[in-house]
């Protein structure tokens, strides 16, 4: 058996979440011997994908009868491979499931969400192929406490003072940059501490003039980074003393959890958190409100509020790259046994 793993971002980015989730499935597979491939001319028997951008491979693996497996709602910071649109205004958030990823889905074999929320989410929004939910699984050893030399990794790119705590957020940069205030509202309070947001932006020069105008007004603690190499930002979450998520745009998955795995502290806004993904009050402090997760930062910082970073990592700590792998060997295999006919070779 021999799989193909593939998500081939137009611009590539390890830091986001495809590519790191990608990163994980290969991790996971390689420790239950299953071979993998990220060739498409390679020969292989089983495909699993990422991103919906990918609907062309799933049409020509229909001509192969190869069974096709996709991790969608895992990555949902990356916009490349991300299957929900949002539209947010005073009437609240309405998250729906984009017309191309719904066709996509309805095409393979087999489709993976972190929860059993995304199982109701995708079948409401009409995918009628089976769906099962398989946690992802995280690398721990990406995050060595023992490791001072990665933690200084993250002062010296910045040139940053390390006995300020630090905060960070990673998503992409909305348009309107809605949901930005509570990051912000969190810096102006605490005014002695580093706050980092990474994010990609889309292409649009319209886009890129508001958001420099946009930047050129934050606090002189605020920081809006694009691109970082991977042990930078792998630096960042050992240090940060709160993982945030201040928007309202769903979170990703795979951010959350390696957050998890970092020990920090998690604040999360509860309309960007799909439910299953952290539990409020024993994984995660959560506030719907912009004013409730900037004081909860605050109150954060100051050691005012209980920290939830010993429960997150237990939880975490179970999620192996072993687990992960033998889940997908028996899906795999699963699938392989059931697709009658020739595979691509």
């Amino acid at each position: 058996m021999k799989a193909l793993v593939y998500f081939q971002p137009k611009k590539a980015n390890n830091i986001f979440e495809g590519a790191r989730l990608r990163k994980s499935i290969k991790g996971a597979l390689e420790m239950v011997d299953v071979e993998h491939t990220s060739n498409v001319l390679d020969t292989y028997n089983i495909i699993h994908l990422i991103s919906p951008n990918d609907e062309k491979l799933v049409d020509e693996a229909k001509e192969y009868h190869c069974p096709v497996v996709v991790s969608a709602l895992y990555t949902e910071d990356d916009p490349e491979a991300s299957y929900i649109d949002e539209t947010i205004n005073n009437k609240g958030k309405t998250s729906t499931l984009k017309p191309k990823a719904l066709k996509f889905l309805n095409k393979v074999d087999l489709v993976l969400v972190p929860s059993e929320a995304n199982v109701d989410f995708l079948k409401n929004s009409g995918v009628t192929t089976p769906i099962k939910v398989v946690k992802p699984g995280v690398n721990m050893s990406r995050f060595d406490f023992s490791r001072e030399d990665e933690k200084e990794i993250f002062f010296r790119y910045f040139r940053e003072d390390k006995n300020k705590k630090l905060v960070f957020a990673i998503g992409e940069y909305d348009p309107n940059m809605t949901g930005i205030n509570s990051f912000l509202n969190a810096a102006k309070k605490c005014p002695n501490h580093l706050f980092y947001y990474f994010g990609q932006i889309k292409k649009s020069t319209a886009l890129n003039f508001r958001f420099k105008k946009f930047v050129n007004t934050t606090p002189k603690n605020v920081h809006f980074i694009s691109d970082v190499p991977d042990d930078v930002y792998r630096s960042a979450m050992l240090n940060a003393s709160v993982f945030m998520v201040p928007g309202y745009r769903n979170a990703g998955v795979m951010s959350i959890y390696e957050a998890m795995a970092a020990k920090c502290q998690i604040i999360a806004r509860k309309s960007a958190v799909f439910k299953g993904i952290i539990d409020e009050g024993v994984t995660a402090q959560v506030g719907e409100f912009s004013e409730t997760l900037s004081s909860l930062v605050k109150d954060c910082l100051e050691n005012r509020i209980k920290p939830t970073t010993v429960k997150a990592y237990e939880v975490v700590s179970q999620m192996t790259l072993t687990k992960f792998g033998n889940e997908l060997k028996d899906i795999y295999m699963d699938l392989i046994s059931n697709m009658k006919g020739d595979y691509h070779d």
